[in-house]
């Protein structure tokens, strides 16, 4: 009775090292190696060689330009110095040509007769262009500018009620009924924007998560609040009611290969996250100075995307002692976050080291 059990007579297994063995600390025995010196053969020369003419190889584009003037003036200066350097008042019989202004004048026909200054290759008809057909209608300097003379005393903003009121002149008058172009609602208010420039110099960066950043515990409740709101009522975003929307972001890098860098992604704890809620909902009261616990929740692989087209701006609405009042701070980069993937079996050693697990915030008070 043959037996129905199969056993393999080998097994193949991948062998692979890691480890950088190091250098044998013994020097080789039973073998002799020479020195350095005796290595090296000596140099002898020989008559032949100092006989051989060596061609030189010119290359116009690694040469250097002569400028013969130039090698005479130096050498002028070197040994003659106080001939080149003395004022010469008399002008030279073949520079005195150069000096002449050229002749213009209107003539008779009330044409402009100027000889032109051009050079000898220039052909001759081309220099009839020029000087037929030109009128002796002289422009004026307003023609030379964006407005006149007259309308620049009119424009002239000297007091600062002035500068106002021009600067407040260049704004189209706002319809009496300003509608949206595609829904055509009506608006309700007009608020000024204006540029915060308390916030100018801060950098805003927009984090585009490629799942849902929450963890399970907060997912959960989630449902659970949308299967109890049957009727359908109107509710705030999850991520208000749950805080994830202060979650921080801190960057990692593996120790065992500096290029591996990530974001460790941190939520609020129960605690936490009620009093960062109430602060929310009354923004007057802010936080106290207790610290605040942030637990992490996973690990994240970034990439930046600042040379992006589009822009961003980040708008905030505010209604203190000054009025009711909108400014704008420009975002000036994109962030797309990506969950990590979990290393192999075989691979997992690489990430056995010490990682933050809890974050301790404390919010203090300007």
């Amino acid at each position: 009775m043959s037996s129905k059990s199969k056993f393999r007579s080998d097994y193949i297994c991948r062998v692979r090292y890691r480890n950088v063995l190091p250098p044998v600390p013994y020097a080789p025995k039973m073998l002799t190696i020479p020195s350095l010196v005796e290595r090296h053969i000596p140099y002898q020369s020989t008559s032949l060689i100092e006989q051989t003419p060596y061609s030189l190889i010119m290359d116009q584009s690694a040469s250097i330009p002569f400028d013969k003037a130039l090698v005479d003036y130096l050498d002028a200066m070197e040994t003659n110095p106080e001939e080149v350097t003395r004022l010469v008042e008399e002008v030279a019989e073949e520079d005195k040509i150069l000096l002449t202004a050229p002749r213009e004048g209107p003539d008779t026909t009330g044409m402009y007769t100027r000889k032109p200054n051009v050079t000898w290759l220039r052909r001759s008809e081309y220099i009839a262009q020029e000087t037929r057909g030109v009128s002796n209608r002289k422009e004026g300097v307003e023609s030379k500018f964006a407005m006149s003379a007259a309308s620049a005393k009119k424009r002239n903003y000297s007091t600062l009620e002035d500068q106002l009121n021009g600067v407040e002149n260049t704004f189209k008058p706002l319809p009496a009924n300003l509608t949206h172009p595609q829904t055509k609602s009506k608006a309700k208010k007009i608020i000024p924007l204006l540029p915060d420039m308390e916030c100018w110099e801060n950098i805003y960066t927009i984090g585009q998560f490629s799942a849902e950043p929450a963890d399970e515990g907060r997912v959960a409740k989630r449902k659970a609040m949308a299967s109890n709101n049957e009727q359908g009522e109107k509710r705030p975003r999850p991520s208000e009611t749950d805080a994830t929307d202060r979650g921080i972001l801190r960057p990692m890098v593996n120790p065992h290969d500096p290029d591996d860098t990530y974001l460790v992604w941190f939520l609020p704890d129960g605690e936490s996250t009620k009093r960062l809620v109430r602060q929310k909902e009354n923004p007057m009261e802010g936080l106290t100075e207790e610290p605040l616990t942030y637990n992490a929740v996973r690990d994240y692989e970034y990439k930046n995307d600042a040379g992006s087209g589009t822009k961003y701006l980040l708008i905030s609405i505010h209604n203190d002692d000054n009025g009711e009042r909108a400014v704008y701070c420009p975002i000036r980069g994109k962030m797309v976050v990506r969950k990590k993937r979990a290393q192999s079996a075989k691979l997992r050693y690489l990430d056995d080291y010490e990682k933050p697990n809890v974050l301790t915030v404390t919010y203090t008070k300007d």
